[in-house]
């Protein structure tokens, strides 16, 4: 909140408080019947609703203003985030270019564990087993297999 919105806040609020007075006078003036009181105790009211308007306008520019400054702070802070990622950016097209990237762990394998593996021998495969299919009964015995039979087709017309 700038200055031009406060004083307009306080001024507006002020004066419209202050109106309160006359405008009571008026009332009473209107139930008696004296229209040179009314008439002043309406100059003065007048006056102070006038003082009104002026610090509305103050606050209108006041808050103006503060958009103004919110929507160039915004964008300040965006170009920012902007020129950030293009550094970031940048920095990591450098690391990838210098071939790996510095992120990464090296590993080294000892001049022992290189005889280790030119000395053993590659596993064998293992030879798949040839065996018959199994049954099993719901009770998780082995059933019996079923005998082959040529399989039969039939068409009635």
């Amino acid at each position: 909140m700038n200055v031009q919105m406060m004083e307009g806040l306080l001024g507006a609020s002020s004066n419209i408080k202050l109106s309160g007075t006359p405008m009571s006078v008026y009332r009473q003036a209107s139930a008696e019947g004296d229209t040179e009181k009314m008439k002043r105790a309406l100059g003065y009211t007048g006056e102070c609703t006038e003082k009104v308007v002026k610090y509305q306008e103050k606050l209108d520019k006041g808050m103006k203003a503060e958009a103004k400054a919110e929507k160039e702070k915004a964008k300040l802070e965006q170009e920012a985030a902007i020129e950030k990622r293009r550094e970031e950016r940048k920095r990591a097209e450098e690391s990838t270019e210098s071939g790996r990237p510095q992120e990464t762990d090296l590993v080294q394998i000892s001049d022992a564990a290189k005889a280790a593996l030119e000395n053993s021998k590659p596993a064998e495969a293992a030879e798949p087993i040839d065996s018959e299919p199994v049954t099993y009964t719901p009770a998780g015995e082995i059933a019996a297999a079923p005998a082959e039979t040529e399989p039969s087709v039939s068409f009635t017309a």
